[in-house]
């Protein structure tokens, strides 16, 4: 990952990544990494191959979420889980759905301060 930075911020960020991809925290992450939140998110501000690589931590991350939710649907026989898991992966035919007609006009009117916006 180095381009002419220290080993030191090479170890921090590998470390800030590898944290991030356990838990996606970020404050965690750089605990873990010892530097600031600050510098964590202006690494990721000033370096695209760093914001590419902490994107894919927190989708790997994700994915350790979504087999812990597995886990406790079909283990733990948690409906609820099973319904969002339906949902997350079959939107289309899982996913509430209401429909909101409505005929007819509406009158705004605004007055005092908030007129002049």
């Amino acid at each position: 990952m180095s381009r002419g930075r220290p080993v030191r911020t090479d170890r921090a960020r590998e470390a800030f990544l590898g944290r991030l991809a356990e838990t996606c925290n970020v404050s965690e992450s750089a605990r873990v990494a010892g530097i600031s939140r600050r510098s964590a998110y202006e690494w990721r501000d000033a370096d695209p191959s760093f914001a590419a690589a902490w994107k894919d931590a927190e989708e790997q991350a994700a994915d350790l979420l979504e087999m812990e939710a597995w886990k406790r649907a079909t283990t733990d026989k948690s409906d609820r889980m099973l319904e969002i898991l339906l949902k997350a992966h079959r939107p289309d035919k899982f996913t509430d759905r209401v429909k909101n007609e409505h005929s007819g006009g509406v009158t705004i009117s605004v007055s005092g301060e908030d007129a002049s916006l």
